[in-house]
């Protein structure tokens, strides 16, 4: 109950803080050379909001959930999460727009939670 907890706290955050006014401020700040923070940003959220996901199946109590289909889903569902919150900012978010360099982001946080998953797993189970 508490895994299915977490994942709801992270997509309402991931919505709470995609809701946000830009301000242009995070679009100017550049990390390791050219790389936009706000970037990153996009990176963490959606690998945590992954992460949420996965420990939530793997500790369910249905074999589906632990496959490598169910994990693909996960992505696929956070991949589009994402994706509908770019389309949700340029429609309904004030000074925010729609960026497909946010969504590559989104999915490669996504993305980028598995293999941490498999192996903070692969760790635990030594």
């Amino acid at each position: 109950m508490k895994t299915l907890f977490w994942v709801l706290a992270e997509v309402l955050l991931v919505f709470v803080l995609l809701s946000l006014p830009g301000d242009n401020f995070s679009s100017h700040v550049k990390l390791f050379g050219n790389f936009p923070i706000d970037k990153l940003v996009h990176v963490l959220l959606f690998g945590s909001l992954s992460m949420s996901f996965f420990v939530h199946f793997e500790r369910g109590n249905k074999p589906f959930l632990k496959t490598v289909r169910a994990k693909s889903l996960i992505l696929i569902v956070c991949i589009l999460y994402g994706i509908g919150m770019e389309y949700y900012q340029k429609f309904y978010v004030p000074s925010r727009g729609f960026e497909v360099a946010d969504m590559l982001a989104d999915a490669v946080g996504a993305i980028l939670a598995l293999p941490l998953f498999e192996k903070i797993k692969k760790m635990g189970s030594n």
